[in-house]
């Protein structure tokens, strides 16, 4: 399956932080891509809950975090090139 993980590191904006939550996402990940600063889309086996628990041992109480299964092929925006060859490639390209 494929995951979006988006996250806010509220008063913790400090490499050190994202450099966190990036070592789990890419431990644990299948495969990944990192769309925006603080969003990537991942392939994995293991819920969104179990990501949510992971991510949390390495955040704040006060940072935020969303998690949500790409599901279907209805969705539009401005990346680059390769973010939409990735989710090709997982069968989610945009219905026409």
């Amino acid at each position: 399956m494929v995951l979006l993980i988006s996250y806010d590191l509220n008063g913790r904006e400090r490499p050190a932080a994202y450099e966190r939550v990036k070592d789990v996402i890419e431990t644990n990940a299948l495969a990944w891509i990192r769309p925006l600063y603080s969003q990537w889309l991942i392939e994995t086996n293991a819920s969104p809950g179990a990501w949510t628990t992971s991510l949390r041992g390495v955040m704040d109480a006060n940072d935020k975090l969303l998690i949500v299964q790409v599901t279907n092929r209805s969705y539009s925006g401005y990346l680059d090139t390769a973010v939409w060859e990735w989710l090709e490639q997982r069968g989610l390209s945009p219905a026409s």
